[in-house]
């Protein structure tokens, strides 16, 4: 017998595992009013589908914020940009610059962003610095 759960966006009931179709409307409905086209054009590239599976490779799947402050091993599925694209495009593609996280964390961080984004910013480079050495050292 399947569990169901209700979608925290139109309260539909859903089957647990699956997502709603309201998502994928809410995808389309961002795209159209509110990404704008010199970003979603990066997204759609190959160039990025390429330096996003680097990234994700480097940091082994794995979400990078989670295994910082909790220890805990979760696999990163989303590639996130710590200064974002619309406030300096050149960092783009830079590995310093893009942190592997799952996807509700990358959701989790880009609430934190609205509180105090320059503090948070600070504090995502430290900790992807320290996980990258450590992942050089052999460590993780």
């Amino acid at each position: 017998m399947p569990i169901y759960k209700r979608c925290s966006r139109c309260g539909k009931r859903i089957q647990t595992g699956s997502r709603c179709p309201c998502q994928k409307e809410r995808h389309r409905e961002y795209d159209r009013y509110s990404r704008d086209n010199k970003s979603k054009k990066f997204y759609d590239s190959a160039e990025w589908q390429r330096i996003r599976e680097n990234v994700l490779d480097m940091d082994q799947y794995i979400d990078v914020y989670m295994y910082m402050t909790e220890g805990v091993v979760i696999r990163a599925d989303t590639v996130h940009h710590v200064i974002p694209l619309r406030d300096d495009w050149n960092k783009r593609n830079d590995p310093d610059n893009l942190m592997s996280l799952n996807h509700d964390t990358h959701s989790k961080i880009e609430q934190i962003y609205k509180t105090d984004k320059g503090k948070i910013q600070i504090e995502l480079q430290k900790m992807l610095n320290e996980y990258r050495e450590l992942v050089r050292q052999g460590a993780v």
